[in-house]
């Protein structure tokens, strides 16, 4: 198992940083290797996405998400998946002043086949930076 977290003050919109987040049919587009994202139903405040990417392989996995716009804060976890055994995390994002945020991004994942920790730590705590700077150039480009 990974655990991993990303943690800095960015300069980046609260509300869009936030709609970047929750627009998971847009993912896509931005956030490496996703090739397919759909969203399986969505109600206030909660979301059941199915997603497609490429890590190590393809792999698809749904997740449930948990939002809370005002407290900043987007949760998930795993319901299914062909390849993960665990996935779950959260955004943690606090509006500062200046138009900044402190954003902070954890995530726990396990396969279901044996990946050597050395190799699996290295790749998620390698792609978080990247990822949550994805996040914030797509923010301010809404």
């Amino acid at each position: 198992m990974a655990e991993a977290q990303f943690q800095e003050v960015i300069a980046v919109d609260y509300d869009k940083l936030f709609q970047a987040i929750t627009k998971y049919e847009d993912y896509p587009q931005f956030v490496s290797g996703c090739s397919g994202v759909k969203v399986e139903r969505k109600g206030p405040g909660q979301a059941r996405v199915a997603y497609d990417i490429n890590m190590i392989k393809d792999i698809s996995y749904t997740l449930d998400h948990k939002e809370d716009r005002e407290k900043g804060t987007l949760e998930w976890s795993l319901v299914a998946s062909d390849f993960i055994k665990k996935n779950n995390g959260a955004w943690k994002i606090k509006k500062l002043a200046g138009g900044k945020c402190d954003v902070n991004y954890s995530i726990e994942i396990e396969f279901k086949i044996p990946v050597p920790g050395m190799i699996l730590n290295r790749l998620v705590k390698s792609s978080l930076p990247a990822m949550v700077k994805g996040f914030v150039k797509r923010a301010e480009a809404l």
